[in-house]
């Protein structure tokens, strides 16, 4: 009995060790969030707007004020914290721009090309034609070196910004 009392103890032990780093890294995680949301809310905030749209997603986020047609932005990038906003009631247009290269496969892939993403931005086009396009950076292949959803989240963000300022029939 006191052998299984004890490689019960030792097992549990080893459990533990084992699962402790993924539970700091999803503490890690989970504070990552709340300091973005809090960025998001603190910008908004500071326009008289409230976020009730959000999502956090790796070094960024993103809110929208759907109500007051504000966008709020917040990114961490090379020990830098960077929050901007956008009046959508002055935007034309929202795109995803996506720039990178393509290059031929030696290898003989059916295709033969294969595109490798550089940078991902969402621009924004003002409906005034002397203002300057504004663009916001998602991903940049020298900062981080693999992509991880970003191009689906932007695209997802840019039809929603659309639909918001597409006048409803």
């Amino acid at each position: 009995m006191n052998m299984d009392l004890g490689s019960a103890i030792v097992g549990a032990i080893i459990i533990t060790i084992c699962m402790l780093p993924f539970i700091m890294i999803g503490r890690s995680r989970k504070k990552k969030e709340r300091k973005f949301i809090q960025a998001l809310q603190n910008n908004a905030n500071k326009h008289n707007c409230q976020i009730n749209q959000q999502e956090v997603f790796g070094t960024f986020a993103i809110g929208m004020d759907e109500e007051h047609k504000t966008l709020f932005f917040s990114r961490s990038a090379k020990e830098k914290e960077e929050e901007q906003f956008v009046d959508l009631s002055n935007i034309k247009k929202c795109e995803v721009i996506n720039t990178g290269r393509t290059f031929r496969n030696k290898n003989g892939d059916k295709n033969g090309t294969k595109t490798i993403i550089d940078k991902l931005e969402l621009g924004f086009i003002p409906k005034a034609k002397d203002q300057p396009e504004i663009k916001w950076e998602f991903f940049n292949a020298d900062i981080s070196y693999q992509i991880n959803g970003e191009l689906h989240a932007m695209q997802k963000w840019a039809t929603n910004i659309n639909n918001l300022l597409s006048p409803k029939s």
